[in-house]
């Protein structure tokens, strides 16, 4: 795609249209890089790297489509796919329901940073060399990843959409256990390794992991919390899974069927979804090459919107909002992949200093959907779980399992931290922005047996 795309798609996509071979062709090209330095016991024990592009090839005949892909990019393994896709449209046993978009203008967006995509092992491995050092110091065993790569995506049809886009990418995460039970996490992300400052990243994981060593149990109940960013996007993204799509009002499986318009959180609490936020990891367009545009779901609390792609806006009488999914994820699409919630005014020791007894929670895991038009989810705490009691953190706790419906927490939100993180869990698709938060009750329903 560097230096004027592919040759073999454009001569292919002449010949189609000439030829007639199908009513609309899509073709959505995503070329990823990724290059992976792997730790554990403060050690690099694995290095590799990848580097592949995919093709898919969306046919439209009769009002009907299919998909092919392909990792040939030859023009015969192109004409193949183009074949094939139009064999599967023709095939489908009813009209897709909407038709492909044609095309719009989309921001430049500068996302590409030369040294972070042609990042060397030896870069990486002094990298991790600085993460781990104090740990190593102390006998404490981080483990974790560095990678560095990118993306490249070009989507070209027949309807005249031509949509190009590359981003670099640095993901580090860490976990660091202590000699006893103790355990903590950090993470980073970012379009440039400029950015990247391993000692202070991994500081914060090695501080949680040496207040922990010494936990104590704590029964289930009913708890203040202060969520810090990480909890706070898995809470978050359980939420965009369960009802923010259009898809899922479409089911009748969202929370907000019936409700836009209707306060339904805290008014301290407004979520959005948008791909060009100067903090996050940006894309201008979606994967039918529509432009991204910022959706909001809550507005000062109030429920608003929902994504669209081409599809769910066809069937519900609106415009594409640019949250198509590529093809091999269609079953999912739409869906938010940049949300951000916006900060609030509070500093870390305000958020504490408003907590009687309660808990701190770094972060959750093994998330699960409980009921979704509730907004229910089920999760476990980790890496770093702390008692509060006065405003300070008094002691470390064995991890605890939530139960509880995300709408009521952010119902129960009392104040939002001022300053907001990305967070990505090391994944390399999508972004979550968010601060933290104080949450006046949070259900937590049992707890680590420690043997």
């Amino acid at each position: 795609m560097k230096g004027g795309g592919v040759p073999s798609l454009e001569k292919v996509l002449e010949k189609t249209v000439k030829e007639k071979a199908a009513d609309d062709l899509e073709f959505i090209l995503i070329r990823g890089k990724e290059e992976l330095t792997r730790f554990t016991f403060g050690h690099i024990h694995q290095n590799v790297a990848e580097e592949d592009a995919v093709l898919y090839v969306r046919a439209w005949a009769e009002g009907k489509t299919g998909v092919a892909q392909t990792n040939d990019l030859s023009e015969e393994g192109i004409r193949r796919a183009v074949r094939l896709a139009v064999e599967l449209a023709r095939s489908q046993t009813g009209p897709a329901g909407y038709e492909p978009p044609g095309p719009a203008p989309y921001p430049e967006v500068q996302a590409y940073d030369e040294a972070t995509w042609n990042a060397t092992p030896e870069l990486r491995a002094e990298l991790v060399r600085r993460a781990v050092a104090e740990a190593n110091k102390l006998g404490f065993n981080a483990s974790g990843s560095l990678a560095t790569g990118g993306e490249e995506i070009w989507i070209r049809t027949t309807r005249g959409i031509d949509a190009r886009f590359r981003a670099s990418s640095i993901r580090f995460v860490t976990v660091i256990l202590g000699k006893e039970a103790g355990s903590g996490y950090a993470e980073f992300t970012s379009t440039k390794i400029a950015d990247f400052r391993p000692e202070e990243v991994a500081g914060r994981a090695l501080e949680k992991a040496s207040r922990s060593e010494k936990r104590i149990p704590l029964p289930p109940g009913e708890y203040q919390v202060v969520l810090e960013e990480p909890a706070v996007a898995t809470l978050v993204g359980m939420l965009a899974s369960m009802g923010f799509s259009a898809r899922a009002v479409l089911e009748n499986r969202s929370f907000f069927c019936n409700r836009f318009g209707e306060k339904m959180v805290s008014e301290l609490v407004t979520i959005y979804d948008d791909a060009l936020h100067p903090q996050t990891l940006p894309m201008p367009f979606d994967f039918e090459g529509v432009p991204k545009t910022r959706v909001y779901f809550f507005r000062r609390g109030v429920a608003e919107g929902v994504v669209h792609d081409s599809r769910t806006a066809k069937l519900m009488g609106t415009k594409s909002t640019g949250h198509a999914l590529p093809p091999a994820a269609a079953g999912f699409s739409p869906m938010p992949t940049h949300l951000v919630m916006e900060p609030g005014n509070a500093s870390d020791g305000e958020l504490l200093s408003g907590i009687s007894r309660g808990l701190l929670v770094t972060r959750f895991h093994y998330a699960r959907t409980v009921d979704p038009m509730r907004g229910i989810m089920t999760m476990m705490t980790r890496d770093g779980t702390f008692l509060v009691e006065e405003g300070r953190i008094v002691a470390a706790v064995e991890d605890l399992r939530a139960t509880e419906s995300g709408l009521r927490a952010l119902a129960l939100v009392r104040a939002v931290g001022k300053d907001l993180s990305l967070i990505t869990g090391g994944e390399a698709f999508g972004a979550t922005l968010v601060p933290k938060l104080r949450i006046e009750r949070f259900a937590f329903t049992g707890r680590t047996e420690r043997i």
